[in-house]
């Protein structure tokens, strides 16, 4: 919020006419002040009289106690805007607040500091959703995975024979519950990289490490997967590809959801290309399946969250798994991007090469 001279000075009535209808429609508190910090209007539940306040007044409201330094360094600084994350003492509800801050300067057309606008905002509820996504994470990490691996390890030394041999139709039965038990993992991985990345817990762990070697890695790990539609997988490398920076876990998310996403798209007894490629800039990776080419206007929207382009398996999960990979790859600093090819669709994405000084 800012005002020019004429208004702060000439029209101030005005000025305060239009502050209150915009606090009607606003639950969040705004202070003016003049250049010293006296408060000249507010639609503060906080200050509940008609006397003389400063800043430093209301300042005295929250439970930090830097605040006023901050404020003092804001108005000796260069800066125009300063955000606070602050915790406000309510001693009329006895309770503590979390709240924001924006101070911005009031300058005139001379750029000379007129004065202060100051939005605080109540951030409770944010800060409550906060704690739900974090406890839903946490159910997600310990109270689903960790009883579903233990099923999966059940499962495969059953199929092993380690408890009898199997007939022919229990084999069949017991290998569709595995995959089941597999996929439920694979679902809560990508429900986790989302709300990770919502509350700022996403943080990439980067090691140089060869693409080619991770890429092959999840091929022979995925080989399962394919078996069931008798697809098979052509790795083909375009050059020499040096090893590379990024976060291998995370890395890993992401190649498997673009298998997967291939395998489902593509049909039975078909291949699955992916093309690995090299620049002075970046290494690039193209998923390509043999499925049915998409429209224009699907591919602008793949990877844009809950959204999926697929007709024949048309579920939440598939437009999850794009939709983190998106975000997977640009918290590296890469791009990632769909495009058609002659039989089905390619899912591309480029990592940067780390340039040695």
């Amino acid at each position: 919020m800012g005002f020019t001279s004429h208004i702060f000075n000439k029209d101030i009535d005005v000025m305060h006419e239009v502050l209150m209808h915009i606090s009607k429609y606003n639950n969040d508190d705004i202070l003016v002040t003049d250049d010293k910090f006296n408060i000249i209007f507010h639609n503060s539940k906080y200050i509940t009289d008609n006397g003389k306040y400063t800043l430093f007044d209301v300042a005295d409201n929250f439970l930090n106690e830097n605040v006023r330094i901050n404020i003092e360094n804001f108005k000796n600084s260069d800066k125009n805007h300063l955000f606070l994350k602050m915790i406000l003492n309510d001693n009329n509800a006895f309770q503590n607040i979390p709240v924001n801050i924006h101070l911005t300067k009031i300058k005139n057309r001379k750029n000379k500091i007129k004065g202060y606008s100051v939005i605080i905002q109540d951030v409770t509820q944010e800060v409550k959703n906060r704690i739900q996504k974090e406890t839903f994470i946490d159910i997600i990490s310990h109270d689903l995975k960790n009883p579903m691996r233990a099923n999966i390890q059940i499962l495969e030394l059953v199929l092993k024979n380690k408890f009898g041999t199997l007939d022919t139709k229990l084999k069949n039965v017991i290998e569709e519950l595995l995959n089941s038990c597999r996929f439920m993992i694979y679902m809560a991985d990508n429900l986790l990289i989302k709300y990770k990345n919502e509350i700022d817990l996403f943080e990439l762990q980067k090691q140089e490490y060869s693409l080619i070697d991770l890429i092959k890695e999840r091929c022979n790990k995925l080989m399962k997967v394919l078996d069931k539609k008798n697809q098979t997988i052509e790795l083909i490398i375009n050059g020499k590809i040096s090893p590379v920076e990024f976060d291998k876990d995370e890395i890993t998310k992401v190649i498997n959801n673009l298998i997967i996403n291939a395998s489902e798209q593509s049909s039975t007894d078909s291949k699955i290309y992916i093309n690995i490629d090299s620049t002075l800039d970046d290494i690039t990776v193209s998923v390509t399946d043999n499925g049915y080419v998409q429209k224009n206007d699907n591919l602008s929207g793949i990877f844009e969250e809950y959204l999926t382009c697929s007709n024949k398996f048309r579920k939440v999960g598939f437009s999850l798994e794009l939709y983190n990979c998106r975000r997977i790859i640009e918290a590296h600093n890469g791009h990632i991007f769909a495009s058609n090819s002659d039989n089905g669709t390619s899912i591309t994405f480029s990592l940067p090469i780390k340039i040695n000084s």
